[in-house]
């Protein structure tokens, strides 16, 4: 747990290991939420809970550093895991009207249902090609460079990993009509997957703070590069008495 240790702001917080199970001071008290319901989600109390000096993780005060330094992994790694429950939902629908009939055919064979299956694929496919990329060129950069470079589009990906869950699971629930919105038989996956949007969309940063912290980023290297340019060409200028 990040707790304070020290003073007021970020130096002040430390991370320490604090036992849970019949610890003096812990109470526990389950919360149901819409969806993940196998992360037991729980609402912990803590009343002068000691922990002896060694369940200090790293250095006292660095907590936020050990924090902010996982970000981008966590988004990213919730990118990837998003995307992969997205393409669960569109599998299901593809293969429910490969096999399901209307008016005589093939749901499959109706435009309208093409059309959307196509959309929901281009999203999908677009978004996985962008996370193997970046992925990709995390593991050339050193580390302190991936983050600088890369932060920004991983905030991007995260926030780009739940529009993507709710654009395919959406059409998914829709061609399942109203199996889509049952929780058993033929549609119960993608009705579960539905109720998991919030669930991809809040987590590791909501995704209107992730939007705005991708342009917040990229403004801020931008500037950076803009000014080691001026300062380079400044360096780079003749010097020496005008005639002027």
């Amino acid at each position: 747990m990040a707790v304070r240790t020290g003073g007021p702001g970020p130096g002040g917080l430390s991370l320490l290991v604090v036992p849970l199970l019949q610890h003096p001071g812990v109470t526990m008290r389950r919360i149901k939420v819409g969806g993940q319901t196998a992360a037991g989600t729980t609402f912990i109390e803590l009343d002068n809970v000691r922990v002896p000096r060694e369940n200090l993780i790293g250095s006292e005060g660095a907590g936020m550093k050990y924090i902010m330094q996982n970000f981008n992994h966590e988004r990213l790694s919730i990118s990837i895991s998003v995307n992969r429950i997205a393409r669960t939902a569109l599998s299901h629908a593809f293969a429910y009207v490969m096999k399901r009939h209307a008016f005589g055919k093939p749901l499959m064979e109706q435009p309208v249902v093409r059309n959307r299956l196509a959309r929901c694929g281009a999203e999908l496919e677009s978004h996985w090609a962008w996370i193997e990329g970046f992925t990709w060129t995390m593991t050339q950069l050193a580390e302190a460079d991936a983050n600088r470079e890369l932060g920004g589009l991983t905030a991007l990906a995260k926030a780009k990993a739940g529009m993507v869950l709710e654009s395919c699971a959406s059409t998914a629930v829709l061609l399942f009509g109203g199996n889509g919105y049952t929780k058993s038989g033929m549609g119960e996956v993608v009705e579960r997957i539905f109720r998991e949007i919030p669930g991809a969309r809040i987590p590791g940063g909501s995704e209107d703070v992730m939007l705005d912290l991708s342009i917040r980023q990229l403004v801020k290297n931008y500037q950076l590069k803009m000014k080691n340019e001026a300062d380079k060409a400044g360096l780079e200028r003749p010097r020496g008495d005008s005639k002027l």
